[in-house]
């Protein structure tokens, strides 16, 4: 299993989608596998990063350096999931 960095999100909303106007360290996850979004998100919830009353609300993007946990109506992004400084 690996440790990964999570990071929450501060942005703004531009004419190409959202801009992250800051973000901070929130904690670390552990992860077996990057692929399984429904894993992911499952342990962004066991961890206390999601509320259970966020099933069905968040989607996953890949930026190519981070899992983005997106708001699923807005695609604004909340909480991010660095892997590309461990790969």
């Amino acid at each position: 299993m690996k440790t990964y960095q999570v990071l929450s999100i501060d942005a703004w909303r531009s004419n190409c989608g959202w801009d992250w106007n800051q973000w901070f360290s929130a904690g670390t996850i552990d992860l077996e596998t990057l692929d399984n979004t429904r894993k992911i998100l499952a342990a962004m919830r066991d961890q206390g990063y999601l509320s259970d009353n966020s099933k069905g609300k968040v989607s996953i993007d890949d930026d190519q350096h981070n899992l983005v946990i997106c708001d699923r109506n807005t695609q604004e992004p909340i909480f991010a999931i660095e892997y590309g400084d461990i790969l």
